[in-house]
């Protein structure tokens, strides 16, 4: 009992002194009978006994026979957990008894921790200690009395070495490190009673963790590493440790104390190693300098931690970064006075780029420059830290590879590159410092920072291009900013020059470095700042001109800073290449020379490989942008090659005597005077190469107009004797060796020839130096190595084998003698001169003795020797020993020399074609290393794959197959750069992509040998994938997948096997995806071995891969239900389509069927497989006819059954309905029926169904129609109006059905009235609903009036603006009888529609059409009630007198109301106006007002199909709305002449500038008589009345009109004949420009008209002197009779007059000889257009002029969508317009064939492929192959273009949307006119487009014998666009589907 207040406690007697005499424990029940004593101080007593009974000393060892432990494990196994101290714990809170507790707990574990059977008693005791509840009370007590606290931790020690320490992760978890008495406890000190005993069993008297590091710095060497090593292997290696525990410990405080160690930098003992400062420097790096690594964090890089919209561009103050710690280390770091905390505050920053930012302030670095060491470091360290990369990681969103939408902030970039530290004054004042070592720090800092800047920029670039961003854009705006501040950072430039140029005497190597520095300063202040170098006017050629000088020089001098002037030639030359002010023609002063020769001197003399390198392309740049090499840039490079390379010492003689000198100089001074020549007169040139070159490959292969400056110099210099000999030798081998390389660019060596043999004619003996008679000699060897190059391999004839020559054996004996001495370089090439000029007889063994010899002095010159043997000889094989030549040796050799070199023995010999391709593993390696040293850059990697792609796919088709494996081998398995990529998991997706494309081109699946060769790297991925399939995680399945492909059939198996038995839960999605794919291709395999996958495998499989076998079978979507996905890859959904009998399945278990039916549940699994196997199998659908006539199927949920019961339906149909018992039908019948709101896929499936029903049962019918009918009655609208229309749209096609299909439809029509009074707006449903509606109305029904009109009232009042509700009232005025009453209503309705005028407005043209449709919908009802004046008058106002469709209906409407009220529409029209909301008073000014370019337009693109009848043509000219109608303008002519005629000359003036009298004598080409007589008659009138004005233009009219009055030529009626369109067409010109003589076209057209007494109307006017003008205007002259052309091609007659002229000759010809004349192209492209919509022209061109041919010819050149798009409607208009019999009768068909080249070539050669074209393509494939005798061959080769294209469009297209109420947009109907031809038609519907191709293309492969590479891949995308389409919108589709359903399903007959 607890005592009362008011009584004392007594003291308690000690438990030791009576307990034992009292308590004695000999097995559990004493124990529990003690522990439940109620009396507290009795217990108290008895835990006190037990627990000096269960006492263990330290260091005791329990052994198995203890009674202690006896009784300890008794007491557990009676009371699991110690639940009675638990108990009593909870009860008692007195200190001295809570420890009792704790110690009596703490013997109890050690006990049962001695013996590894009894650790189980103890586990839960452990778990309860470390719950929360129970480790807070044990904590709470390191706050009590120090017993307690001792208790405590002994408790907690004896937890960590409980069974071995297995719990010491979870007591580290629970434990709270954080608690404020931890630091209290690490200072206890408990006096010990000697050394005997083990402090560390006593936790309270060890220090913590964190007192370890207070003095560690003055302890010793080994102490240290031993705490450090502790620390890292114990502490920071150990992965159970949280991070944020280790973080815990190691804070600036611990880091602090580590840094104080750097003092200590020398060794402490004997041993060199044991310095404390690289210790602790090592350890630092290890936790400090590798993110995710440590207390070092991975952050956003330039991006703060928090960005705050508002304040981006703000410095950053605050926690805005993860490395708090590191930024506070970084201050305290003393990185001026110690090199190791230099490198690991750099290592920092490189580590943690988002702490430079702030670092510059915080550190305060003294920059101010100054002559000392501390300055010296500190701006060392400054640039060190500024050169450090830009962090483009960052610049990506966190685990994606899409670039951020907002750039760094400013401010962070800054200070990354141009610190706000007075970086402009401290960089300025060190320049223009006195002290040269200043300079030279100062110089060196801010090349640096430049650097970083320019590095910036090109990240931005990148990132810009990236995100495809115009000057808008946020990176774009930044990348200015950046640029401008950087501007104000920097010193100005004259300060950078002024440093440049400074006077300065001293030692040479510091004149070098500062002169270095200061050229790369000048560099890159042209690379990051143009525009301020622009701004200085500072002259870039005095540096080319100083840097020649200073070459000479140093070359002269030698010494120690040749490297250094060789970087500042390398500086000077990019900043030429940057520099837009620098151009090779400027002239060096004091010379006649340009800096073409300081280039090319420099180039030919220059041994640095980057100098070379850069000085190309300084060359190619400059030299490009002149007219030089204005055609083909790449030649520059051809050129370069072939610059000599030979060096000659000063006194060098040829053996005749003659003087030789450096070859290098002498080259560089004639092309010099070359180029300066022939950029004087390059047209003289270009016509000398023209005369040349064939005509058939003038405009291709042309070289520069330069090559032909270099003969005539040549040869003139030669004629002349104004050349030296050694200077004729040069220019002789130079020209050889150019054109040697121009070979490789041409199409054939015709030019070649021509020009070798003018050399040859320039060259002859008597022409050259008979003096020299060795010169002579060597030049003519020159040309003739030049003649044999070009006819390798054609002179058969054998070649004699020489004689020994003692001469020549003797010099050798003696050059072989000779020793390599000081310019050993300069014999070498002596040796080359003596091969040269004294031509011996030479034997293999003497090239390889004379090799041997040039080797030693100088091996490059082994170049020069091998490229100067005679091809004729073939020698360089066996006397270069190439076979077994070094590797040096075949470094310096080309593919192309080695190549020429050769014999047919020697290609024929396996060896020599071996060390050929080691020159091409020589490049294969090169990319390898390139790849392997840029792995950072993933874009530069791709981009290598590539390039590695593309040379093994050449090579693989160039070489043998023996050669091809030993290419593949040695690049995929011993190149380490690629093979380690092969086996990398972790590759960004671009390069996985790339190394995709490159295992495609280089290893072939089904290849047992390329699988043989990557079996190691199969094998790895195998065991990665066995792992995953273990773990459940996979996180390289691209990776795995990639290589699946080629592991062989056993593996694959295996891997199936080891899934099977692992438990399905464990599988991911991806672990299922790779399996998958797996599975597939094992399938594609056992195709290939004739082999099966066995069924009960499958079944095994199918709960983890339910569809994936059975279905896999199958053609995709064979259900009809589409794969709803944004995109699809169809690679990865391509399934062989079946053939009959090809998809039988092994044979299933005899139970099999009935077990899957009779099974209590159907899963979705069940369902899917039941439905795969009712398409295959046909005892499975036997039985599933059974089970369901057996009733069974009633318990099944009919979700679940509806699939299956469709599969069944959709494969059989009627044969299906047969089997099924009559009791079935109906009972499915009213389950499939809607009953509520089902998902979407279900309610389509139900359609199906119920459709297929209906029609197919043909005795239960009307049972089946009633009951659907008194369904439908009490379904409610809204809900299922979807399965009303759907059902009433299928079953429209059946005239049985009307009455039902008509009651179905007019519930539609209420569903409708209801929509459409509604809010606008359609979900995915409605939309749905409106198609089929629409389909519905447009097809037919008899629609009661009182279901029509409210829909038709409804339509009107709110959705006039829809076209879809238009559409839908359009078609029901035909569906409906309304009354006239009600169709007078709906017209007002519509024409006093508030938004009447603004809907019918010009800009909304597709709506206005409609709406106008629909109007004249409404008039033709009942024209009697309809045509009222009120009526028409609106209608004036919406009136544009167009050839539009609308505008034609609108004027169809005045004739109808003229017809019914026999009154004119005049005075309704008379106020009409051309331009809305300007009113007219007459006529006359309507007359005027007309836009005289819309009549001039319809001038040219003359409507000649018009016709004066109220005919409705179809036709369209291109550009309706923009053409005026030509019948609406001689009515308003007519109308302005009868009342408003003009008064005065201007009035006529006025008139005639309308350009409507134009129009007129237009009018008389028209095909119809009306419109030409009409039009006669008013021109008749307008003579008349001109003959009478006064203007002053009278006689330039009169003189026209009497012209066309002289053409006229009356017909035997009296009606006029048609005047060809030419004739009318130069008339309409000629009096335009009287009215107009500002136009550049009245001159010529009346100095045309006036030369002649009449015109001329068999001919074309003005053809050859507009054709092949020479006035400066020649170019718009020669456009504009082009184009005249095109607008006169109108008839068979007007072909009659061009082909008279041979018209179409001149213009193929003007296309070939201008190929870049794009403008002339396209017009001509017109022209043609306009001549194939003509029969007898297109059939004359086709037969006559070769126009396929021509064709062929012009689409072998790369093409631009305009022009790829004209090419294909020109293919389309021959095949629509042709006369095909007599084609096919006179070119035995190859016409075709012709055609479908043509066609293959602009798919191939399109440089832009769109939807657009492929459309286009489509549709002229599908007409190619529907014509007789197509060739199969190139039509395949046109489909597999096509779908080649086809497959790289399909990334952009989304395959989840929905059908399209409207349908796609129709592409416009052949022929195609000219106007328009360039147009690309928008694609306003991707999805449809791509299913109309798709559809076009199908249908053209049925017609060949046999498929096609890709007929399965197309089939498939024809049954994906069926699935989403549905089977009314492609019943091409369905039928495919249902064919391909047939041969699946087997027959069930018997």
């Amino acid at each position: 009992m607890p005592q009362s207040k008011s009584e004392r406690p007594q003291k308690r007697a000690k438990p030791e002194q009576n307990s034992r005499k009292e308590y004695k424990f000999s097995n559990a029940v004493d124990v529990r009978r003690a522990l439940q004593n109620q009396d507290q101080n009795a217990r108290i007593e008895a835990l006190s006994a037990l627990r000096s009974t269960l006492s263990v000393k330290s260091g005791e060892t329990v052994a198995p026979q203890d009674e202690r432990l006896a009784l300890v494990v008794q007491w557990m196994e009676s009371s699991p957990g110690a639940h009675d101290i638990f108990e009593i714990w909870e009860s008692i809170n007195q200190s001295s008894s809570l420890s009792l507790l704790v110690s009596l707990l703490s013997s109890v574990l050690t006990l049962l921790s001695s013996h590894f059977p009894y650790h189980s008693h103890g586990i839960p005791i452990i778990k309860t200690l470390l719950s929360p509840k129970w480790m807070r009370k044990i904590t709470s007590y390191m706050s009590g009395s120090n017993e307690l606290i001792l208790v405590s931790l002994n408790l907690l020690n004896t937890i960590s070495h409980f069974g071995g320490g297995r719990e010491r992760k979870a007591l580290f978890e629970a434990f709270p490190w954080e608690m404020k008495t931890l630091p209290k406890l690490s200072h206890m000190r408990r006096k010990g009673k000697g050394n005997t005993e083990d402090v560390l069993a006593r936790p309270a008297t060890r220090d913590m963790f964190l007192s370890i590091f207070k003095g560690l710095s003055q302890d010793s060497y080994p102490v240290i590493r031993r705490v450090l090593e502790v620390c890292w292997v114990g502490l920071w290696s150990d992965p159970k440790v949280k991070r944020t525990v280790k973080i815990g410990l190691f804070t600036e405080v611990t880091i602090g104390h580590l840094l104080k160690l750097y003092e200590r930098a020398v060794a402490e003992n004997a041993d060199d190693d044991h310095i404390p400062a690289d210790l602790v420097h090592h350890f630092l790096l290890a936790i400090c300098t590798r993110p995710g690594l440590g207390i070092c964090f991975k952050d956003r890089g330039w991006y703060p931690r928090d960005t705050d919209a508002d304040v981006v561009d703000e410095p950053q103050k605050g926690g805005k970064i993860y490395n708090k710690i590191l930024s506070n280390v970084l201050k305290s770091l003393k990185v001026n006075e110690d090199a190791r905390q230099q490198e690991l505050a750099s290592k920092i920053l490189v580590a943690c780029p988002e702490l430079v930012a702030g670092y510059w302030p915080a550190v305060g670095l003294t920059l101010e420059p100054r002559l000392s060491s501390k300055w010296i470091a500190n701006i060392a360290f400054f640039g060190l830290v500024i050169s450090q990369p830009v962090p483009v990681s960052s610049f990506l969103i966190p685990g994606n590879s899409i670039y951020q939408p907002d750039p760094p902030p400013l401010s962070i970039i800054l200070e990354n590159i141009l610190p706000s530290v007075s970086t402009k004054a401290h960089f300025s004042k060190g320049l223009q410092a006195t002290s040269h070592l200043v300079q030279h720090c100062t110089a060196l800092a801010l090349a640096r920072c430049l650097t970083k800047l320019s590095c910036v920029f090109r990240a931005l670039q990148d990132v810009e291009s990236a995100l495809e961003e115009d000057e808008t854009g946020q990176w774009t705006r930044r990348h200015r900013e950046v640029e401008r501040e950087a501007r104000r950072r920097v010193p100005e430039f004259q300060v950078v020059v002024a440093f440049s140029q400074m006077k300065m005497d001293g030692a040479e190597v510091k004149l070098a470095l500062l002169g270095e520095s200061a050229q790369r300063l000048l560099w890159l202040y042209h690379l990051c700042f143009p525009q301020m170098v622009a701004e200085a006017r500072f002259d870039v050629g005095k540096l080319l001109q100083g840097l020649v000088d200073a070459s000479q020089d140093v070359v002269r001098e030698a010494g120690n800073v040749w490297g250094l002037h060789g970087l500042k030639q390398l500086h000077v030359l990019r900043l030429l290449q940057e520099s837009d002010q620098f151009t090779w023609s400027g002239k060096v002063a004091n010379s006649s020379n340009t800096y073409l020769h300081a280039l090319l001197r420099m180039f030919c003399a220059t041994p640095t490989r980057a100098v070379r390198s850069t000085l190309c392309s300084l060359l190619r740049k400059t030299l490009a942008e002149s007219i030089l090499f204005q055609e083909d840039p790449d030649e520059v490079d051809l050129w370069l090659d072939s610059l000599p390379t030979t060096c000659r010492g000063a006194s060098s003689e040829a053996p005749d005597g003659a003087a030789l000198t450096d070859e290098s100089d002498s080259i560089a001074t004639f092309l010099d005077d070359c180029a300066q020549r022939c950029i004087k007169t390059p047209y003289r040139y270009l016509e000398a190469l023209r005369d040349l070159l064939p005509m058939e490959n003038s405009a291709v292969d042309a070289p520069s107009p330069l090559l032909m400056t270099v003969l005539e110099r040549f040869s003139a210099k030669i004629a002349g004797k104004l050349i030296t000999p050694s200077d004729a030798l040069a220019i002789v081998g130079f020209v050889r060796r150019l054109m040697f390389k121009l070979a490789s660019k041409q199409r054939d060596l015709a030019f070649l020839h021509k020009f070798s043999a003018k050399v040859d004619d320039a060259g002859m003996s008597e022409n050259l130096f008979s003096q020299y008679p060795s010169v002579t000699a060597a030049i003519r060897r020159e040309v003739s190595i030049m003649h044999k190059c070009f006819s390798h391999f054609q002179e058969v004839c054998g070649r004699s084998e020489p004689s020994a020559s003692p001469e020549v054996e003797d010099f050798l004996t003696k050059i072989e003698g000779l020793k390599v001495q000081m310019h050993a370089f300069t014999t070498a090439y002596e040796l080359v001169d003596w091969l040269r000029f004294v031509g011996p007889t030479l034997q293999p063994q003497d090239v390889v003795r004379l090799a041997a010899v040039v080797e030693r002095f100088h091996s490059p010159a082994l170049k020069d020797l091998f490229e100067n043997l005679h091809p004729a000889d073939s020698l360089m094989w066996d006397g270069g020993d190439l076979k077994t030549a070094s590797r040096q040796l075949l470094q310096v050799l080309s593919l192309d020399w080695m190549f020429i070199q050769s014999s047919e023995a020697d290609i024929a010999n396996k060896q020599c074609r071996g060390t050929m391709i080691g020159v091409l593993k020589r490049a294969v390696c090169l990319v390898a290393h390139d790849i392997c040293s840029t792995m950072e850059r993933e874009s530069l990697v791709c981009d290598l794959l590539r390039l590695l792609s593309s040379i093994m796919h050449r090579a693989l088709y160039e070489l043998s197959k023996e050669d091809g494996v030993r290419l593949k081998e040695y690049v995929l398995m011993r190149a380490p750069s690629i093979h380690d990529l092969c086996l990398s998991g972790d590759l960004p997706d671009t390069v996985q992509e790339a190394l995709c494309a490159f295992l495609e081109v280089s290893l072939d699946p089904s290849n047992e040998g390329d699988r043989m060769m990557v079996s190691s790297v199969c094998t790895h991925w195998m065991e990665c994938f066995r792992a995953s399939i273990q773990s459940g995680r996979l996180q390289t399945g691209r990776s795995i997948k990639l290589w699946l492909r080629y592991v062989d059939t056993n593996n694959l198996l295996n891997i199936i096997d080891q899934a099977c038995d692992v438990n399905n839960a464990a599988l991911t999605p991806s672990v299922v995806e790779v399996l998958e794919f797996a599975l597939d291709t094992l399938k594609n395999s056992f195709t290939c071995t004739s082999s099966r996958i066995p069924i009960s495998q499958l079944l095994t499989l199918h709960q983890m891969l339910p569809d994936s076998q059975v279905n896999s079978h199958l053609p995709p979507c064979h259900d009809g239900q589409p794969l709803r996905a944004k995109t699809l890859d169809f690679s990865l959904l391509l399934r062989p389509l079946p053939t009959s009998g090809n998809l039988q399945l092994d044979i299933l278990p005899a139970d099999f069927v009935s077990t899957l039916f009779q099974g209590a549940t159907w899963t979705e699994s069940t369902t899917r497989i039941v439905s795969g196997l009712v398409y295959t199998q046909s005892n499975v659908i036997k039985g599933f006819v059974a089970w369901l006539n057996s009733g069974a199927w009633t318990t099944i949920p009919f979700e679940l059954l509806l699939p299956a019961v469709h599969a069944l339906l959709d494969s059989l149909g009627s044969d299906a309905i047969d089997l099924f018992h009559d009791t079935t039908i109906t009972a499915l019948f009213e389950r499939i029926l809607p009953q509520h709101r089902r998902p979407e896929g279900l309610r389509k499936l139900c359609i199906r169904c119920i459709c297929i029903l209906v029609k197919a049962d043909a005795t239960r019918k009307h049972q089946l129609i009633g009951l659907l009918q008194k369904n439908i009655q009490r379904l409610a609208v809204e809900h299922f109006a979807l399965e009303i229309v759907s059902i009433a749209s299928r079953l429209q096609s059946f005239s049985s059905l009307a009455d039902l299909v008509t009651e179905l439809a007019e519930r539609g029509l209420q569903w409708a009235v209801r929509h459409f009074s509604g809010p606008e707006g359609e979900d995915e449903e409605d939309r749905l609903i409106l198609v089929q509606l629409t389909k519905l109305a447009k097809q037919g029904f008899k629609a009661k009036a009182h279901f029509a009109e409210p829909l038709l009232t409804t339509i009107i009042q709110n959705r006039l603006s829809d076209t879809v509700a238009v559409n839908i009232g359009i078609a029901l005025l035909q569906c409906s009888p309304l009354k006239p009453v009600i169709v007078n209503r709906a017209l007002q309705n519509i024409l006093q529609h508030p938004q009447f005028f603004k809907l019918c407005g010009f800009e909304e043209s597709s709506r206005r059409d409609l709406i106008i449709r629909f109007i004249v919908a409404l008039f033709r009802l009942h024209p009697t009630n309809t045509c009222q004046p009120s009526h028409i008058v609106p209608l004036v106002r919406i009136y544009g007198g167009t050839i539009s469709a609308a505008d034609r209906n609108l004027l169809s409407i005045f004739r109808l109301y003229e017809a019914e009220k026999l009154t004119p529409t005049s005075s309704i029209l008379a106020k009409w106006s051309p331009s809305p909301g300007i009113s007219v008073s007459n006529q006359l000014d309507t007359v005027q007002n007309v836009d005289p370019i819309r009549i001039l337009r319809t001038c040219h693109v003359f409507p000649i199909w018009r016709r004066m009848s109220d005919e409705q043509e179809d036709e369209q000219v291109g550009l309706d709305e923009q053409v005026y109608d030509p019948l609406f303008v001689i009515l308003l002519v007519a109308q302005m002449l009868s009342h408003h005629p003009p008064a005065s000359s201007l009035e006529w003036v006025q008139t005639f500038r309308s350009n409507v009298f134009s129009l007129l004598v237009r009018c008389l080409s028209a095909k119809d008589e009306k419109i030409r007589e009409a039009s006669l008659g008013l021109l008749a009138r307008v003579w008349k009345s001109v003959e009478l004005s006064d203007m002053q233009e009278k006689q330039h009219a009169l003189y026209i009109f009497n012209l066309l009055k002289n053409l006229i030529k009356p017909s035997s009626d009296g009606i006029p004949l048609r005047l060809p369109s030419f004739a009318s067409l130069i008339l309409s010109h000629a009096l335009r420009g009287v009215f107009y003589p500002s136009n550049f076209i009245y001159p010529r057209t009346s100095r045309f008209l006036l030369q002649r007494p009449e015109l001329d109307v068999t001919d074309v006017p003005m053809l050859y002197g507009m054709l092949y003008g020479s006035s400066d205007d020649w170019k718009k002259e020669r456009g504009w009779i082009v184009r005249f052309l095109s607008d006169g091609m109108m008839s068979t007659e007007d072909w009659k007059v061009l082909k008279r002229r041979h018209t179409w000759e001149l213009l193929a010809s003007l296309v070939q000889s201008s190929a870049r004349d794009q403008v002339l192209r396209c017009a001509v492209l017109e022209v043609l257009a306009n001549l194939t919509c003509n029969v007898p022209a297109t059939t004359s061109l086709v037969l006559k002029s070769s126009l396929l041919s021509w064709i062929e010819m012009q689409v072998q050149l790369p093409q631009n969508t305009e022009d790829s798009l004209a090419w294909l409607k020109i293919l389309e208009n021959i095949l629509v317009t042709a006369n095909t019999v007599k084609l096919q009768r006179a070119t035995n068909g190859q016409w075709r064939d012709a055609l479908s080249r043509c066609l293959s070539l602009v798919l191939q050669n399109c440089s832009a492929p769109s939807l657009a074209i492929l459309q286009q393509a489509a549709c002229v494939t599908l007409r190619s192959s529907l014509a007789p005798q197509t060739s199969t061959f190139h039509l395949s080769r046109v489909l597999m273009a096509a779908m080649n294209i086809l497959e790289q469009l399909e990334s952009c297209i989304d395959f989840s949307e929905t059908s399209s109420i409207n349908g796609p947009a129709v592409p416009s109907k052949p022929p195609h006119h000219g106007h328009g031809l360039h147009i690309q038609p928008p694609i306003t519907d991707p999805l449809h487009a791509w299913g109309g191709i798709v559809e076009d293309l199908w249908r053209a492969s049925m017609a060949l014998d046999e498929k096609f590479l890709k007929w399965d891949a197309l089939t498939n995308r024809l049954l994906h666009w069926r699935g989403i389409i549905g089977e009314d919108g492609s019943p091409i589709g369905e039928w495919a589907r249902m064919e391909a359903i047939r041969v699946s399903v087997p027959s069930i007959a018997g």
